[in-house]
């Protein structure tokens, strides 16, 4: 048993470090790419990519986690996994099919009926998503992570790469920008590809046996019923800030047209495309607390609760973080996106990091206490904020008013779970906290207005110097030690 558990946590820890190398990647590669194709560019990319990420996160955490659970807790393990993946295969081809031939309804309600190509391309991993789901939970059933791991960073790796070529081929070859969305989600799907071919070739598997009992309807109907409502919650917690990006998907641009002075579908694109800066800052601002959670799941499972350590030291570097990217992102701006213009509405959106921390906190909390349908609900409520407010404060405020939707409704999903969990994080922070935020902030704020530089590696360079010494000082006043990341 003992051995179990230290491979368990073992294996957690290598997917955790497989998962911060992923989030590394899918952020920085935003950057050239925006350079490369422009705003407009950024914004036909952006449009589609939230219906690709829901689906990675599908084969690479739910299905996964389900299937090795289902096999745990299965007395005929065989035909269930059979039954799992004959059930996935339908239904991940049947939503293929159907988003598929509506794919043109779908991109006109986008805002744009050129996203049609794009968009099918962006589906095209469904078709993988039951054989990637397969083998990575068998192999978490077997708590063999390190092969989970190394398939998903050969999945980045490669979609990283071709996206750039994607890009970098709109300046040769394409000057459509839809063209190149349709490529660099093209190269999402072959680095899919890439990483099921080092599953099959090291995971030795007879699929041919996954294909017969095809019209057991009553196994498969008892597989739709053991997935049940926690872990359709767990999934739908997996995928939330994706639903998010969802809602502005399909609100923004229009919204962005129907304001006080209307601007050109092309003239709103770009706008949208600005606003869609955002979401690589806040993924960066995100890797170091997500990282933390990921890898302390299973000592979390095991104790049955959250630790006031793991939330201290959780709550402190969100909030830390995202105060000095706040100050910085203007000229982060300028230096990543050679633009400085609608800085507050990007400063706006990436305050969602500590609410998003601390929701990540509260719903495993709820989570290891068996209330699930508490989150649920929660979550559910946030969803609906979103979708009520996106569209009237977008037409009011523009992307400021976008980024002030997202916030609020994080807001709000943060203080349910606060009210209804009866957790204060905020107190766990302390006067000395405080006084190193406040000395953090003032070096940041004085040495970026004071060292005036135009050229834009010079402007990395003061970047990187300002946030060495201004953690170091906060470092130093707070007392905190980079080694309690690690004892949490």
């Amino acid at each position: 048993m003992k051995r179990l558990l230290a491979n368990t946590f073992k294996g957690a820890g290598i997917l955790a470090i497989a998962g911060f190398i992923s989030k590394i990647l899918a952020a920085l590669y935003r950057f050239p790419y925006q350079n490369l194709v422009g705003d407009q560019g950024f914004y036909a990319f952006q449009q589609v990519y939230p219906f690709y990420s829901i689906i990675t996160t599908l084969s690479l955490v739910a299905l996964p986690n389900f299937l090795s659970s289902l096999i745990h807790r299965s007395d005929e393990p065989e035909l269930d996994t059979q039954q799992f993946f004959q059930l996935s295969l339908l239904l991940s081809f049947a939503s293929f099919v159907i988003l598929t031939i509506f794919s043109q309804p779908i991109a006109k309600l986008m805002g744009q009926e050129k996203l049609a190509s794009p968009l099918v391309m962006a589906i095209s991993p469904l078709l993988l998503v039951p054989f990637l789901s397969l083998y990575r939970g068998l192999l978490q059933g077997r708590h063999q992570m390190g092969k989970t791991a190394i398939s998903q960073i050969i999945e980045q790796v490669f979609r990283v790469v071709l996206i750039i070529l994607a890009a970098a081929s709109f300046l040769k070859f394409s000057p459509n920008i839809y063209t190149v969305s349709f490529l660099a989600m093209l190269g999402s799907f072959v680095g899919g590809l890439c990483s099921l071919v080092y599953l099959i070739v090291t995971t030795p598997l007879q699929l041919k046996q996954l294909f017969t009992n095809f019209f057991l309807l009553a196994a498969k109907l008892n597989i739709i019923k053991k997935f049940g409502i926690s872990s359709l919650i767990f999934t739908f917690f997996m995928v939330y800030m994706l639903l998010l990006q969802m809602i502005d998907v399909f609100f923004v641009k229009h919204a962005l047209m129907n304001i006080s002075q209307p601007m050109s579908s092309n003239a709103a694109e770009k706008l949208k495309g600005v606003y869609d800066r955002g979401q690589p800052f806040l993924q960066l601002g995100l890797v170091i607390t997500t990282s933390i959670l990921t890898d302390a799941l299973p000592r979390l499972s095991k104790k049955g609760h959250i630790p006031r350590k793991i939330w201290h030291v959780v709550i402190l570097l969100s909030v830390t973080i995202t105060t000095g990217l706040f100050i910085l992102l203007p000229t982060m701006n300028d230096i990543l996106f050679k633009s400085h213009s609608h800085a507050l509405s990007l400063q706006i959106f990436i305050l969602q990091i500590p609410l998003i921390s601390m929701i990540q906190l509260y719903h495993h909390a709820l989570f290891l206490k068996h209330k699930n349908k508490a989150s649920g609900y929660i979550l559910l409520v946030g969803l609906c904020l979103k979708l009520l407010t996106v569209y009237p404060l977008t037409v009011a405020y523009g992307i400021l008013g976008a980024s002030l939707s997202s916030l609020f409704s994080l807001l709000v999903v943060a203080l349910l779970y606060m009210c209804y969990s009866k957790i204060h994080p905020l107190t766990l922070l302390t006067k000395r906290f405080y006084v190193a935020l406040l000395a953090m902030s003032l070096i940041l704020l004085i040495g970026d207005n004071s060292l005036i530089v135009e050229n834009r590696l010079l402007q990395l360079l003061k970047v990187m110097l300002l946030s060495i010494i201004a953690a170091a000082v906060f470092l130093k006043i707070s007392k905190f030690e980079l080694k309690q990341i690690k004892k949490s």
